[in-house]
């Protein structure tokens, strides 16, 4: 049987996602880690410790490992902007890829990306879990159901009070960019997804950093601590996207607002419309029809999902999919659309003006 099988799992880049792929990867007896590479050997070395991976699997150069362990599946946990060559290296080399997200921050990474998996027959997953929370499950099948008709409007919100990140995070050269690419792409690949993967056509942009920059002293969040100087990326982040559908977008991020909300996502439809709300908020999906505001038990969701967490679920469904040769469980073709909308949003607020977009690749 399938189930029975086991499945050999290579990591590439050792840091502190790559540790919560290892954990929850670890839940399933049927998965082994067999392999970790890494440009810094001792990180590699506390990697494959942590996690029993044999010392003479453990590498610096990611393609030696490629060719010479018997894995059929890597999971790519590099920083944002090193994204393209191990994701491309490893679909070459017949494995299947678990990238965490985004896909790529240049667009021609991502474009280089999509053509690798293309024709390779291989599963390629952009780690997006908020896929398998309880919340998106059924607001998938509230969509799927025709309950809302055809969106024509959707608002996509990415929202932290005062939640900047430091390290790697804050840095251009590694990150990309900032509140956009961290927490803004999980929103946008939500609700365009939620939206049927609509092909954008132009992006009208603005990026700010005023908060961060203006911030006095050391700062702190968890266990994050930065300064004003650290800071090479926005803090904030608005766009108008418009879809080939005829459809149209509004999108929101930030790590910090003097608010204590900049809204919340929600959706459109010609017969009804439909809201998100905060994680713990209840219900946390709304419906609307007329004049009529439905809880999820008086309209047409469905009944009978149970709450999960998404991480785990996230892994698994990757790790099940390579086991039982299932496709893909996040289709890349609409994530690529996620990277098309961000690298217009990019362009538009460096040159001030609204921007064209190409969805090809």
């Amino acid at each position: 049987m399938s189930s029975e099988r086991t499945v050999k799992i290579g990591i590439i880049g050792a840091g502190g996602i790559a540790n919560t792929h290892a954990r929850y990867y670890r839940q399933h007896p049927w998965v082994e880690l067999v392999a970790v590479a890494d440009i810094f050997p001792e990180k590699a070395a506390a990697f494959a410790k942590t996690w029993g991976i044999p010392e003479n699997r453990v590498f610096e150069d990611y393609r030696q490992m490629l060719e010479t362990v018997d894995m059929e599946a890597v999971s790519v946990c590099t920083h944002n902007m090193a994204h393209r060559a191990p994701t491309v290296d490893a679909l070459a080399a017949g494995k299947h890829v678990l990238l965490e997200k985004p896909m790529a921050v240049e667009l021609e990474d991502a474009r280089a990306i999509m053509r690798a998996w293309e024709g390779s027959g291989k599963i390629l997953m952009v780690g997006f879990q908020p896929d398998f929370s309880t919340q998106y499950k059924v607001a998938r099948q509230v969509v799927e159901s025709g309950a809302l008709g055809h969106i024509y409007y959707a608002e996509s919100i990415a929202f932290r009070r005062w939640g900047v990140p430091g390290g790697s995070f804050l840095k251009k050269e590694i990150a990309g960019a900032g509140t956009l690419v961290d927490i803004g792409c999980y929103a946008l690949h939500t609700t365009m997804s939620l939206m049927g993967d609509p092909i954008p056509v132009t992006v009208s942009a603005v990026t700010a950093d005023h908060l961060v920059k203006g911030a006095k002293g050391e700062q702190q969040w968890g266990r994050f601590r930065w300064r004003a100087e650290d800071v090479e990326v926005e803090d904030f982040a608005a766009a108008f996207v418009r879809f080939e559908n005829g459809a149209t977008m509004v999108f929101k991020s930030c790590w910090a607002a003097n608010a204590d909300s900049i809204g919340r996502p929600f959706f459109l439809g010609t017969r009804g419309g439909m809201a998100l709300n905060p994680r713990g908020v209840e219900p946390p999906v709304e419906l609307y029809f007329n004049q009529h505001i439905g809880n999820l038990n008086l309209t047409c969701a469905p009944q009978g999902l149970r709450e999960v967490e998404d991480w785990p679920e996230k892994i698994k469904a990757f790790a099940e999919a390579v086991r039982d040769g299932l496709p893909s469980p996040i289709d890349p073709r609409g994530v690529f659309l996620t990277n098309v909308v961000m690298d217009g949003m990019l362009r538009s607020a460096r040159l001030g003006h609204e921007v064209k977009v190409e969805a090809t690749y």
